[in-house]
């Protein structure tokens, strides 16, 4: 029978199943044509036979090939998917004059060189922060935005920072995320009431966090797993300032957990621990920050969804998950910051 998403309403994936194969066929005129069917699998290929289709953010439908393993795009008959997706790099003509660049799992955002912003990608609950009626955008303007200088994305939202330290949010807002003080998504900009002056950001997965010009640290949103530095709540709707025994330059946000690096170079982190990316030589989530030890004279700090890096003098830094060899070790997990690339 016909297959159709919400998300992308001119799409119908048919799938058609016998005793001995199942094939699956895309339509982008609503099922009115198909293009080519593509074999998913044969009886010789898995014991049985299951049907199982991914449909990526670009409404590019996945089936799996030999043995079930992988996934083998389903071609069309149409250049609709090339708008969306490239083998090989491809210019992006109505975004000229980019100075800043920063990207999501699903989204994507620009800074030019007169401080607008520009998004593009998967555009939910708001996140694009523009008007748009496309549910995968092309770059276009932010308004309603003061220059920018920053811009940090989380699952489903971003956040900028504006030339005068201030910050602005839209997208998703489940878990507070965007500090305006309450949990409703925000399609776009709104200002958050902030004390201080604001000089970095970061978001992860579901939190945000951001520096002050005095070295404070403010963070909000979820805290499922302690992220936010403050273990006596599961949320913040609005930001809070955690304690550090010393001036903080900068921080970085993984899926749950947060990592900060000290004007001294010192790095502290808590949160989410369970592939060792808190680089305190267990799998134990911290609800406070503490000092990664091993980790002094850093220059930088970078968080992926379950590693770290740190940058020194002397050396590249990681620890956490090496599942993909993210961080250049032998070891996959790798509980402590281990050097992996030399500069010396």
């Amino acid at each position: 029978m016909p297959l159709t998403s919400p998300l992308y309403p001119h799409a119908v994936y048919y799938a058609s199943q016998c005793i001995a194969n199942a094939t699956c066929s895309i339509s982008l005129d609503g099922g009115v044509t198909f293009g080519p069917g593509v074999s998913m699998f044969s009886i010789a290929d898995c014991v049985g036979l299951h049907g199982h289709l991914k449909v990526g953010p670009d409404g590019t439908i996945y089936v799996p090939n030999k043995g079930c393993g992988g996934n083998l795009p389903l071609p069309s008959y149409t250049s609709k998917k090339s708008a969306y997706s490239a083998n090989t790099p491809q210019l992006l003509a109505d975004l000229a004059g980019a100075r800043a660049v920063v990207a999501g799992e699903f989204l994507f955002g620009a800074i030019d060189t007169a401080g607008g912003v520009h998004t593009w990608g998967l555009n939910s609950e708001g996140s694009l922060g523009r008007p748009t009626g496309e549910i995968n955008a092309g770059p276009g303007p932010v308004p309603l935005l003061p220059p920018a200088s920053g811009l940090a994305l989380g699952k489903g939202y971003m956040l900028a920072l504006t030339r005068d330290g201030a910050l602005f949010g839209w997208g998703n807002n489940a878990a507070g995320q965007l500090g305006l003080g309450h949990l409703k998504s925000v399609a776009m900009p709104a200002p958050l009431r902030l004390r201080a002056e604001v000089r970095a950001i970061a978001a992860g997965a579901t939190h945000t966090m951001a520096v002050t010009t005095e070295g404070k640290v403010l963070t909000w949103g979820s805290n499922h797993h302690g992220q936010l530095g403050r273990p006596d709540l599961a949320y913040a709707a609005l930001p809070m300032t955690v304690a550090f025994p010393e001036a903080i330059q900068s921080v970085a946000a993984g899926m749950h957990f947060s990592l900060a690096l000290a004007e001294s170079g010192n790095v502290y982190a808590w949160g989410w621990n369970s592939h060792g990316q808190l680089g305190l030589n267990d799998s134990a989530d911290r609800g406070v920050p503490a000092r990664v030890p091993g980790l002094e004279r850093v220059r930088s700090i970078a968080a992926g969804e379950t590693h770290a890096a740190a940058l020194t003098a002397r050396a590249l830094i990681g620890w956490g998950s090496n599942a993909t060899g993210q961080i250049g070790t032998a070891e996959r997990m790798q509980r402590r910051p281990t050097p992996f690339f030399s500069l010396a």
